[in-house]
């Protein structure tokens, strides 16, 4: 009777909170901790298509809420670090959402000093058509999302929902 049911413990929140993670290679690692908020987590397959922002867009207006937040995590790479910010982009160009709050999860220049992440033997990809910006500001080197442990990832998506939830 009840098959597909789920409360949304979200109704309540001053903002509509999503996760949106670059591979499906971490949604597995993150989906327990969307669950446990309720929050939906969209794995973007790299830059993703129109549908799934569409998804997003559709579910944002239907909240009713003010602020779209969008909780990222994503490669320490050119395209990784450009995801953040074009699919904030697409939601305000693509589908006139105006009041959008994009944060960085993971993976952060910050995180990878933190956790003295191994430097990958890649280096940036030079076709990338972000490179030249992610050089200049970084250098060539590049880390994975799985260079971090799943248990640290997971701590790290929990603060972020804990830093943007409307407690009261």
């Amino acid at each position: 009777m009840f098959k597909g049911y789920w409360r949304d413990l979200q109704q309540s929140q001053p903002n509509h909170i999503e996760i949106l993670c670059e591979k499906n290679t971490v949604h597995p690692i993150l989906r327990s901790v969307a669950m446990k908020y309720c929050i939906t987590l969209t794995s973007g397959h790299g830059f993703c298509s129109i549908p799934p922002r569409y998804d997003m867009a559709r579910r944002y207006w239907n909240s009713g809420e003010k602020k779209l937040v969008i909780l990222m995590l994503s490669d320490f790479d050119p395209d990784g670090e450009e995801i953040a910010h074009s699919y904030a982009r697409s939601m305000r160009d693509d589908f006139g959402i105006e009041d959008i709050h994009p944060v960085k999860v993971a993976l952060t220049l910050k995180q990878i000093k933190e956790f003295k992440l191994p430097i990958k033997f890649e280096k940036a990809n030079k076709k990338s058509p972000n490179y030249k910006r992610f050089f200049k500001k970084y250098g060539d080197d590049v880390w994975e999302l799985e260079a971090v442990t799943p248990e640290t990832l997971q701590d790290l998506l929990t603060d972020a929902i804990d830093s943007v939830l409307g407690v009261d």
